[in-house]
Parts: structure tokens; sequence; C-alpha cells
């Protein structure tokens, strides 16, 4: 898997990183939130040791989130290093196996932060969290080229209209900026353009 070679901040608290995976032919995204009990990573993909020693430095790591069963990812190089739980939805831990110290329910409010919404239809055990503001998706939602800021294509759906669905509930949720597992982050408008995508 591919590494990258340093981390943004994209504004305080909120840390991305991503670098282009040949094997899957597309960007892997992640980010990093700050929270009151710590640092929390979200589907993270390695990072250079300088630049995660600069990450985690002022904030402890506090625990790993996956969005759903594919993003195992670097999370067993990070809880390892520093030895805090991977957190996923229960579906996504018969593909995860062991890799989960922690399951998730739709609903659940984790680590005083986040709150877990779960959104069938795509990859097994996908789900958004929504926090002070912010949405952190996975695959469900994508901002990469040609795309641009897109709903998941078809073809990688188990159930693209269960998807529509499942992305409607997003938007009980106010939030300005959106993270993905692929893209960029949108940090601005984030809740007013996922509801045209919708329209």
């Amino acid at each position: 898997m591919a590494c990258a070679e340093e981390f943004d901040t994209v504004f305080d608290g909120l840390f991305f990183w991503q670098a282009y995976d040949p094997s899957v032919k597309v960007d892997l995204s992640c980010c990093a939130r700050r929270t009151a009990k710590g640092l929390v990573f979200i589907d993270p993909i390695p990072l250079a040791d300088d630049a995660l020693d600069i990450l985690s430095a002022g904030d402890p790591p506090a625990a790993i989130i996956l969005t759903n069963g594919n993003h195992e990812r670097a999370a067993r190089s990070f809880r390892e290093r520093f030895q805090i739980p991977i957190l996923a939805h229960r579906d996504a831990e018969s593909e995860l196996g062991d890799s989960v110290d922690r399951t998730l329910e739709d609903g659940e409010t984790i680590l005083d932060e986040f709150t877990v919404i779960a959104l069938p239809g795509t990859c097994t055990g996908e789900i958004a969290l929504h926090g002070a503001n912010l949405l952190h998706v996975g695959d469900a939602l994508i901002d990469i080229p040609p795309l641009g800021f897109s709903i998941l294509p078809d073809k990688y759906c188990a159930e693209p209209k269960e998807l529509r669905r499942s992305l409607e509930k997003l938007l009980s949720f106010p939030f300005d900026a959106l993270t993905f597992a692929h893209g960029l982050p949108v940090v601005a408008q984030a809740w007013q353009r996922l509801s045209h995508l919708l329209a």
C-alpha cells in the first residue's frame, strides 16, 4: 500500500493525508480528528514516520475508526504503534475479523464525539460519522477525478437504490465540511452540496 509523506491541516483539529494506490488505481484518503478524548484516526493509510510523529505529538491517539469492511488499510500497524483500539460497524467484522476490537451500532455515539450512521447499499458495514459540524464518509461518497463529488458508482455498490436512500439520512445532520476515503475534503457548504447531489 502506498505511503503518504506528509499530512495537511485542513483546519484546526482536522488533519488529512492521501496517496495513490496503483493496485486499486485510485487515491486512498484518510483523516485524523482531534477530540477531547485524543486523536482519532479514520480509515488511516500509512503515513511517513516523521510526519506521524509530528501529528501525534500534540494529541495522544485514542482510537481508529474504519468506515467499512474494506478499509483495514494501515489500521493494524497504527493499533500496534499506539496501543489503541480499532472500531468498526458490527457488519464489517465479518470482513475485518480480529482487526476489530469494538463493534459499532447505527445511532451510537462514540468517544463523546461521533454519531454512527449506517449506510447500507454499498460496502459491508459502511458507516458515516457525524460530529462537531463535520461528516466523515467511507466509500458511499467520493470526490475524485474525473467524477468529482459524487455517489459511489453503481458498479461498486451492493444495492445502489438502497445506498441512495441511506444517503438521504445524512441530510438530517448539520455539517459544513465532509471527508472521504477517496478524495479531497469538501471544506465549505458540504451539506448544501450533498443536498444538491441527492436532489
